[in-house]
């Protein structure tokens, strides 16, 4: 009876011991190499990246002076029968209210609508490539602490999302911005704290559009029919896993939203001018350049770059970089 009662405590022990070295039973680390690179609750000191945290979990602040700035393009070097076959899978799907989706018809009252029918509204979306440049647009670029710590975010750089909208319209058949970050929240205190940011989104086409919502646990999914003129408020938590926006009445538009707790995320730029109603420019000379300003110099941070079709630019545990005052890094993209 002794021998089978040392034998239990044996297998109890060794079980124990497996648990520890899978780090809690089967929980992932952040240094898992997981495709999703899902927001967890962060573990105070150890493992990099530190990807959005729960509120109520101590972290510490990241130190640095916070004037520095990231820059550089993301290059398109991938093969071009990829871009044939996204607008030739465009072509395809879009049928639902084609005559006016792809010609742009004014409406009866121009000052209640945007009018103007731009290329990216009837071309593929997914590869985007400034004709000067070479640059591929709407990749979204962003930057975390490791793990356990969060930006010290200065009040100026908070000042400036205060009370402001990110909007995105559905102009004819299409979510224009492509891609947008959110900075609703961050840590402050040992909790989350809001910005005052919020998301809307706007029917500015003729026809009916739904704003359907999808992705990560920290976001329910949502669905709301939009009839012309109509908009929707969206609140959103921050979370790694990015938001995609459809519309299930025209089933080939997307888009998609990355929600960040802090504002050091930006997407490469297509050369839009958003207040003259511009939404691309492939002439542009910045076409597909992205900059992050306002980034704590002396801090060592994670840097990440994730295209909709071509998934992770960096590895999904980004590229672990030191900041300094002027910060550059170009990527390819194939």
């Amino acid at each position: 009876m002794r021998r089978e009662y040392l034998g239990f405590l044996s297998a109890a022990f060794c079980g124990a011991l497996a648990c520890l070295l899978l780090v809690g039973c089967g929980s992932k680390n952040y240094n898992d190499d997981d495709d999703d690179h899902v927001a967890r609750k962060p573990t105070k000191g150890g493992g990099k990246g530190g990807p959005t945290g729960a509120a109520g979990v101590k972290r510490e602040m990241v130190k640095g002076t916070y004037d520095g700035v990231i820059k550089g393009i993301v290059k398109w070097s991938g093969d071009q029968s990829k871009i044939a076959t996204a607008q030739e899978n465009l072509q395809k799907a879009m049928v639902n209210d084609k005559s006016y989706c792809t010609t742009g018809k004014l409406p009866t009252d121009p000052a209640s609508f945007k009018p103007k029918l731009q290329a990216c509204e009837v071309e593929q979306q997914e590869y985007r490539v400034g004709k000067k440049t070479g640059g591929l647009g709407n990749v979204f670029v962003w930057i975390e602490p490791e793990a356990g710590f969060a930006f010290d975010i200065p009040k100026d750089q908070l000042d400036k999302v205060k009370d402001k909208e990110v909007i995105i319209g559905q102009p004819h058949c299409a979510f224009e911005p492509h891609v947008a970050v959110a900075f609703p929240s961050y840590y402050k205190d040992g909790k989350m704290e809001k910005t005052g940011q919020k998301v809307m989104i706007e029917n500015d086409a003729r026809v009916s559009h739904n704003a359907a919502m999808a992705g990560g646990t920290a976001n329910p999914s949502s669905n709301k029919t939009l009839t012309p003129k109509d908009n929707m408020e969206r609140t959103f938590t921050p979370d790694r896993t990015e938001i995609t926006m459809s519309c299930s009445i025209h089933a080939w538009m997307r888009g998609y939203i990355r929600v960040f707790d802090h504002p050091y995320a930006t997407t490469t730029s297509v050369g839009a001018d958003l207040k003259q109603g511009t939404y691309e420019n492939l002439d542009a000379d910045n076409f597909g350049t992205y900059e992050i300003k306002g980034v704590p110099v002396g801090a060592k941070v994670r840097l990440f770059v994730w295209h909709e079709s071509l998934k992770w630019i960096t590895s999904p545990k980004g590229e672990e970089i030191t900041l300094g005052k002027e910060n550059n890094k170009d990527f390819d993209a194939k």
